[in-house]
């Protein structure tokens, strides 16, 4: 408001005249800076797919496929990664999670997965999936 006053006072500009310039000013730079900083989805491509089963995850990056059996992790991280820049979200605030998998032998792997299912039918996001896993298996689960 101090900002606004000095402006008025200094430009000799009456009240009901700058408040239809500032508006306009105030909306291009919002949607300056948004699209400014915002990260830039279209660039991220899908390198690979990651299932749960009931047994376990399988993981397919490029030509390399690995699975992991529930026994052999200790716990699974989910952690928040790239906020979704939308006004409104169906499946969440955030595009991208972290998910890291920490094994019983000390290793971890950390992977950076979409928030969204690879079939488009479906509905699940990564978040939905881990909350149902919770239930289903004995390892630690942590959603952050």
């Amino acid at each position: 408001m101090l900002a606004i006053q000095i402006l008025i006072s200094v430009f000799h500009i009456e009240v009901l005249l700058f408040l239809p310039v500032l508006m306009p000013l105030i909306f291009v730079s919002f949607f300056y800076l948004r699209s400014r900083f915002k990260p830039d989805i279209k660039q991220i491509k899908t390198i690979g797919e990651i299932e749960f089963t009931k047994s376990g995850i399988k993981k397919r990056i490029g030509d390399s496929h690995a699975e992991y059996e529930f026994r052999s992790i200790e716990k699974i991280e989910l952690q928040k990664h790239i906020p979704e820049i939308k006004p409104i979200s169906l499946t969440g605030p955030y595009f991208s999670y972290i998910l890291k998998i920490v094994f019983k032998n000390s290793t971890t792997e950390s992977l950076v997965v979409s928030n969204k299912s690879a079939d488009e039918r479906l509905n699940l996001s990564i978040v939905d999936t881990m909350r149902t896993l919770k239930k289903l298996i004995k390892t630690e689960i942590m959603i952050k």
